[in-house]
């Protein structure tokens, strides 16, 4: 599970945003000060900070850590978790990480997916998009919620973007006989899903 730790004086935009965090499933943190967070990070490790400006020089940073300035006003709670759920996925793509699923393989940092022996390269979207998806299996996503989650909140794409990726991604699955792995939904958007 990933941490994060929301560093901002405002009680009420801290509260919220670690209450947003935690609803998505991540362990979220709060602390109000820069003395506050040096404290925690002492004893605990965080994947992100997410700082507000006027604390963001008290706060010792870490190269492996992954930083978002908050600047007043400040932004949506929601945009704040899209952009750290982000990071996260960015920093989980260039591990050495093998997911699987079903009869699939995927290795993550290398961009390649393989079944029953057979191996097919993917380009960094497709792999993206796998990688998610097999996180999530049965859960019907909507093409503005991949669009969200594989683009940064600063970059807009048509979602029919989306399909095109989807449909790449099918055709490198259907080389390993799980094209059907990806499921569209009727008014919905996608599925991935053995069933």
């Amino acid at each position: 599970m990933s941490k994060v730790l929301v560093v901002d004086g405002d009680r009420a935009a801290r509260d919220a945003l670690v209450t947003c965090l935690k609803f998505v499933g991540m362990e979220a943190h709060g602390a109000e000060n820069a003395a506050a967070a040096r404290c925690w990070l002492e004893t605990d490790v965080a994947d992100v900070l997410v700082l507000a400006d006027e604390i963001a020089d008290g706060v010792s940073t870490d190269p492996g850590r992954s930083i978002i300035v908050l600047t007043r006003p400040t932004i949506s709670p929601g945009r704040v978790v899209e952009r750290v759920e982000w990071l996260i996925e960015e920093r989980r793509l260039h591990q050495d990480v093998i997911l699987t699923f079903g009869g699939l393989s995927l290795d993550v940092s290398a961009g390649r997916v393989s079944s029953a022996g057979t191996e097919v390269a993917l380009g960094h979207i497709e792999t993206r998009l796998l990688a998610f998806f097999m996180g999530i299996p049965d859960k019907v996503m909507s093409r503005a919620q991949l669009s969200r989650r594989m683009w940064p909140a600063n970059v807009r794409v048509a979602e029919r973007t989306v399909d095109m990726h989807i449909r790449r991604l099918r055709l490198a699955l259907a080389q390993l006989d799980c094209a059907g792995y990806i499921q569209t939904v009727r008014c919905s958007g996608y599925r991935f899903s053995a069933f």
